[in-house]
């Protein structure tokens, strides 16, 4: 099993949006035993206010046809980084902080940007921020893709 772990700021826009986007080509792949996906997000607040997905997001599911179930926000916890397999970050800041949450450095290799799969590297950015959601969707999109691939051509899968 393949555990992945998909982090955001706020775990209501970007990586729900991913988690989802990403459940839904394993599913199209008949991969869905292959993997445990979750999200999380760096900073606390929507946790503690339980916000669920953004409606923007929200949106984009339903304009694409991506499956998804109702998902609380959900802090990201040191003890993730050893539950996990992978963990992808949205951008360098999520990164940053994933590695000030986890106070130590990333030894195993296990936490990379989901663009960086994708020939063009980079950061997803933040629809809460840019109100732009078909862009994000696209970046993600990519990146799902590209880190599939990449599962499959190191025999993951």
């Amino acid at each position: 099993m393949i555990k992945v772990l998909f982090v955001c700021l706020g775990n209501i826009c970007r990586s729900p949006m991913a988690h989802f986007v990403f459940k839904d080509l394993i599913e199209q792949e008949g991969l869905s035993d292959s993997f445990e996906i979750e999200s999380a997000g760096t900073e606390k607040f929507n946790a503690l206010c339980k916000a669920g997905i953004h409606e923007g997001t929200k949106e984009i599911f339903k304009r694409m046809n991506v499956p998804y179930k109702e998902h609380i926000a959900r802090h990201f916890q040191a003890e993730d980084y050893e539950y996990y397999d992978y963990i992808l970050v949205m951008d360098n800041e999520n990164m940053k902080d994933v590695l000030s949450i986890i106070n130590k450095e990333d030894n195993k290799h296990k936490i990379k940007r989901l663009l960086d799969y994708t020939e063009n590297g980079g950061n997803v950015k933040d629809p809460w921020y840019t109100g732009n959601f078909d862009e994000t969707y696209w970046d993600v999109y990519e990146g799902t893709r590209a880190f599939l691939t990449h599962l499959k051509l190191r025999g993951k899968i």
